[in-house]
């Protein structure tokens, strides 16, 4: 095996370079200074380059904010990227997410009616059909991500803690509307290691992983701000609409997974949250 992972330098490819190494398979990681992943031609000398026998595509504009204009690279790297991968012929284990659902119907299984709310999960959801019944190509959908970073800031769960230390003690308002269940970047990192040999073998199509603790970014906060030597009461909940529509609540049913015997159990979020905060520390 010889794994290409795009999205490498990001929360959950760093995590899935590692895993991949740590499990002896070579990795090419392509920096995005060096390829430019919303350029066709730039994607095919790359794949010629390193001639890779699988694909983990990890490589997205993931925040919902950033695709409502519905920039052309935005488009690009969110719905024409995983197409020119899947093109190229090898397995490809293509990470997609919850928010191609609508949040009104939890929880939600593999074949469930895509239905999303805004930009970023429509064009995830583009995606998603543009390569769904190819013979090599598994996609999985993951929820809100956390992990070992070295900025705070490049994941959703962990800025939360980033903006209470910023406040020095003043009140920080927080999201009590949106159910997500935050999921730990090493758990789906290991669970892309067990798969990847199997896919188009014994695995293709669309799996769902997922935590399974229910929480808002309030219950969250309160939950990390005491590690990171904080007071919780300065986490206040937020009930005011985003301004960019979000799920209430896209718990994704991970039921067919668990049943092929692959399955990895996720790290519970105290847990999970102590290793991501004490790695973030120690940077």
């Amino acid at each position: 095996m010889k794994v290409l992972v795009t999205g490498a330098s990001g929360t959950l490819g760093s995590q899935v370079a590692l895993a991949l190494q740590q499990a002896g398979i070579p990795v090419v990681t392509p920096t995005h200074q060096a390829v430019d992943l919303t350029d066709a031609d730039a994607i095919a000398k790359m794949l010629e380059t390193h001639a890779p026998t699988h694909i983990v595509n990890c490589a997205a504009q993931r925040r919902p904010d950033c695709c409502e204009a519905g920039d052309e690279a935005v488009i690009a790297l969110n719905v024409l990227l995983p197409k020119r991968l899947a093109d190229y012929g090898c397995p490809l284990v293509h990470i997609s997410t919850d928010y191609v659902f609508n949040g009104a119907n939890a929880p939600y299984a593999e074949d469930a009616r895509r239905c999303p709310l805004n930009a970023y999960g429509r064009q995830k959801a583009e995606a998603e059909r543009l390569i769904e019944d190819l013979p090599n190509v598994l996609i999985l959908r993951v929820p809100i991500l956390y992990g070992p970073i070295q900025d705070w800031s490049n994941s959703a769960v962990t800025v939360l803690a980033a903006n209470l230390l910023k406040a020095k003690g003043a009140s920080v308002m927080m999201d009590d509307i949106a159910i997500r269940y935050p999921t730990f970047t090493c758990d789906i990192a290991q669970q892309i290691v067990r798969l990847l040999p199997e896919v188009g073998k014994r695995f293709q199509g669309i799996y769902h992983y997922s935590g399974e603790e229910p929480m808002t970014k309030f219950t969250m906060g309160m939950t990390m701000a005491p590690l990171i030597g904080c007071e919780a009461t300065q986490c206040l909940p937020d009930h005011r609409p985003t301004q960019v529509p979000r799920p209430y609540d896209c718990h994704l049913s991970t039921r067919k997974l668990r049943q092929t015997g692959y399955f990895v159990e996720p790290t519970s979020f105290a847990v999970a949250l102590i290793k991501t905060l004490t790695a973030a520390q120690a940077e």
